[in-house]
């Protein structure tokens, strides 16, 4: 095998073991090194809900009319976080104030077979 083969070979295992370490990562409910590199390129907070990191989703156009102040001792960081008005207590999504009616969308990092 000549030295090219084998540096494609080697990067083929490199991204078949990161990926699945993110699967394995996202399957237990925790948040993967491509969330956190999203969230921190997008200059999104960090934000820790009744003990859990929230995964970072995106950013979202949103009447603030339409979203409430969750409560400080349901979160823990130092940002005001809102959920909407229609979702229960414990909201799926919860939101962070970028500017104007911009916002950054969070939610509970749960594969879908666990929800």
């Amino acid at each position: 095998m000549n030295r090219s083969k084998k540096s494609i070979v080697a990067g083929l295992v490199v991204i078949v073991l990161y990926a699945s370490v993110e699967f394995m990562l996202f399957s237990t409910g925790h948040v993967g090194s491509f969330n956190t590199a999203r969230r921190i390129a997008a200059d999104a907070p960090k934000v820790e809900r009744h003990g859990e990191l929230l995964a970072y989703v995106g950013i979202e156009r949103m009447d603030s009319g339409s979203l409430v102040l969750l409560p400080a001792g349901e979160h823990e960081s130092n940002v005001a976080v809102y959920k909407p008005v229609y979702a229960p207590d414990n909201a799926p999504y919860v939101f962070v104030l970028k500017e104007g009616d911009r916002y950054f969308k969070y939610r509970v990092p749960r594969a879908a077979w666990r929800m």
